[in-house]
């Protein structure tokens, strides 16, 4: 292989890099592959393959043409003062839509069958068959982010039986799926749901979205699940509200900081399920597929598909 230009970039430290490296040399043998923070001929770097970046790494890469992010969210990518003024392509799925609607079942499930009180017989040697369960025709799921990724989860939950709403900030369509939208819709899409599902982007409108406000709109009987992002949710409001008894649990995938603090009260409140965000994990080869297309649509000039909109943040 060539030891001249061009080259695709990758950083992203909890990959193994064998794989993205094999793939990308068998199917694009015009490139070479690098790790950004070892490459020597900076001025060769045409593609980025990133995930959290640390803040300026892609600054001095002054023939970069386009940046692709490992994963469906961008907003941490977007917060670098140094970032390129280049095309940013984000993962249209790569398989994490399904494992984030498996993921989502199972705390619905968890929460309407009352799972977590099960787990508590058991580990007093107590045996009482639960008989107050609501039906599943009762038990609304709420999908807030109505994407490609929410658009998905809110089906696959649907096709279980339970009823399914959707709030998006503007307005959306899904067929079986009743939608709101705007702060108008929030209150009542809130007041109606059992399981709340935040899938949204993070974005400066809706950074710290979930707060104190937004639990005191849910009902007592309601939960929580986030899979969107840690810097949605006011961690300290949460805690509080389920000490007021405000909503009556949550299912955590994400956190402010991650990973979460030792010191963090949320591992042992017993009314919190705490995961290491691994809800919907990009699957290589499936992410490749859509990384490789998409060079190969710039190589053409054409526009790739999952183009970021910086001002939406998205």
């Amino acid at each position: 292989m060539s030891s001249g230009c061009p080259i695709i970039g990758f950083y992203s430290p909890s990959e193994d890099e064998t794989i993205w490296k094999t793939r990308i040399e068998d199917d694009s043998p015009d490139f070479r592959f690098e790790l950004l923070e070892h490459v020597e001929q900076k001025q060769c770097v045409k593609y980025a393959l990133v995930w959290s970046p640390p803040n300026g790494l892609l600054q001095n890469f002054e023939n970069l043409k386009a940046i692709f992010v490992l994963g469906a969210g961008v907003d941490a990518l977007l917060r670098d003062p140094h970032l390129p003024q280049v095309p940013i392509v984000r993962l249209e799925d790569a398989g994490m839509a399904t494992q984030m609607a498996h993921y989502v079942i199972y705390g619905v499930l968890r929460f309407q069958r009352h799972f977590e009180t099960y787990q508590d017989f058991q580990n007093n040697r107590h045996w009482e068959p639960l008989t107050n369960i609501e039906p599943i025709e009762r038990f609304v799921v709420g999908i807030m982010g109505l994407g490609a990724i929410g658009a998905v989860v809110a089906k696959q939950v649907s096709r279980l039986g339970f009823p399914v709403l959707g709030w998006s900030a503007s307005p959306k369509e899904i067929d079986g799926i009743r939608t709101f939208h705007g702060d108008g819709g929030l209150s009542r899409f809130l007041s109606e749901t059992k399981v709340v599902v935040n899938l949204l982007p993070l974005t400066t409108a809706t950074e710290k979205f979930i707060n104190k406000n937004f639990f005191s709109r849910m009902s007592t009987n309601s939960f929580l699940i986030n899979i969107g992002r840690g810097g949605h949710l006011i961690e300290y409001d949460l805690l509080q509200a389920l000490d007021d008894k405000l909503i009556a649990g949550a299912m955590l995938d994400v956190f402010e900081r991650e990973p979460l603090s030792m010191e963090s009260p949320l591992w042992d409140h017993p009314k919190v399920i705490v995961t290491p965000h691994i809800s919907g994990i990009t699957l290589p080869q499936v992410a490749l597929d859509q990384i490789i297309g998409n060079i190969r649509l710039l190589e053409a000039g054409s526009v790739p598909l999952g183009l970021v909109d910086r001002k939406k943040g998205y």
